[in-house]
């Protein structure tokens, strides 16, 4: 964060200050990459610049990847699943939270109302 009196030609990260502007609050500043734009004393040197500077990207692989690589298919047998391995639980096996127990509930007291409404009339 900026403190104590900031000149025209200061830098703070990738911001060069031009000139102050409204209540020596703001400043007009110009990025490395050449973007003016007006910038809060309290965001110089917080703020690296106008979001022209990327991150570099990781590498992915040590070795680089071939295009024209030829494709090979291979037929494995079916192993058993891991013993510690989760299994697929099918929807209707799986528990039931406690709120789709309650609409549950909910539902077949409605139900039983119009039906016995319907009955009664």
């Amino acid at each position: 964060m900026a403190t104590g009196k900031i000149t025209a030609g200061d830098v703070f990260n990738n911001w060069t200050v031009v000139c102050e502007e409204a209540c020596g609050q703001y400043f007009l500043c110009r990025c490395i990459c050449g973007t003016e734009r007006s910038v809060k004393k309290g965001n110089l040197g917080r703020v690296l610049g106008c979001g022209c500077v990327r991150k570099p990207y990781k590498k992915r692989s040590a070795t680089p990847k071939t295009k024209n690589k030829p494709i090979t298919v291979s037929i494995a047998k079916q192993t058993s699943p891991k013993k510690d391995a989760p299994r697929a639980v099918p929807y209707s096996e799986r528990q039931k939270s406690a709120r789709e127990k309650l609409e549950e509930r909910l539902d077949d007291y409605r139900l039983e109302r119009e039906l016995s409404e319907l009955w009664a009339a």
